[in-house]
């Protein structure tokens, strides 16, 4: 159901929209008319929830004019957001068959009449069905690319990213580094508590790392205990400096599951040369972490 407010200077009124199926709006986008089914098929063409937005918001000028629109869903983690703030605002929570679709809020400068609502009603019948697709489709791409231990992205997603990666730093001409970490000792978690618990130990040492990287930085499960980060824009100042960070994050981990633990890692750091590849670049980075498990473990090598 799609539920509205329209914001104005000296208060708020409510609006109750048309729910997107049930006993008062026709479920299906050919019950509302031809506006609603030809909007649908546009927005159809794409699965990029962005392009969707976008596409929705050149859509309705025809019909509806405002001067800015944004969309809020936790799926994407940011909104989206076009034109310019206003005075006046609808927002909708949109929901189809007791899924979450995110909300959409539409600004302009005068308030919106009964009949402009209602047609925004009826557009936005032609937007939830895309909408929940698209949605669906970037939750089995995350299935695809993330571990569903430890839910960062897995070893395709690093092999897919790496060589984007290096292509772009070789493009701008940028540094990249990239830090390999290893749990030290790991084993023994298993073998003295078993694998549930090691389980536990390594989604603890996945949201240290995780707290403590960069937004701009990629982290990744390579397998078993080792994870990989890629630093963009990073040389290897900066990347052994966070990779001292993230061993100083994982060394802070006392307890997991009410069991007190000690945890350490090994982390190797490479910096990209100049004519360097991709495989070459990991297998620096790799051979890193086995100079710092030499070196006594629970430390940063730089290869």
């Amino acid at each position: 159901m799609h539920t509205s407010t329209q914001d104005i200077d000296t208060g708020s009124a409510a609006h109750e929209a048309m729910p997107v199926h049930g006993s008062v709006t026709p479920s299906d986008p050919e019950s509302l008319g031809s506006k609603v089914l030809e909007l649908s098929g546009i927005l159809q063409t794409t699965l990029d929830v962005e392009q969707q937005i976008q596409l929705f918001a050149k859509a309705i000028q025809a019909y509806l004019s405002i001067d800015g629109m944004e969309y809020h869903s936790p799926d994407i983690g940011h909104p989206l957001r076009l034109g310019d703030d206003a005075t006046h605002r609808a927002t909708y929570d949109l929901q189809l068959e007791e899924r979450d679709l995110g909300s959409l809020r539409v600004f302009r400068d005068i308030p919106f009449t009964e009949n402009e609502l209602k047609l925004l009603e009826n557009l936005l019948c032609g937007l939830v069905y895309p909408l929940r697709n698209a949605l669906s489709y970037l939750d089995a791409l995350r299935l695809a690319s993330h571990d569903p231990l430890t839910g960062v992205q897995n070893r395709l997603a690093l092999e897919q990213a790496l060589r984007r990666e290096v292509d772009l730093a070789r493009r701008q001409q940028a540094p990249l580094s990239m830090l390999v970490i290893d749990a030290d000792h790991f084993k023994r978690f298993n073998d003295r508590y078993g694998h549930a618990f090691g389980d536990d130990v390594l989604r603890a040492l996945a949201n240290a790392a995780s707290a403590t990287v960069r937004r701009s930085d990629l982290l990744f499960r390579f397998g078993g205990e080792e994870f990989v980060v890629l630093a963009s824009h990073t040389n290897r100042e900066g990347a052994t400096l966070l990779a001292e960070r993230i061993r100083e994050a994982v060394a802070a981990i006392q307890t997991v599951r009410g069991r007190d633990i000690t945890l350490s890692v090994s982390i190797g750091v490479a910096e990209l040369q100049n004519g360097e590849d991709a495989d070459s670049l990991f297998e620096r980075a790799d051979e890193a972490v086995y100079q710092a498990k030499e070196a006594g473990r629970n430390r940063v090598a730089v290869g």
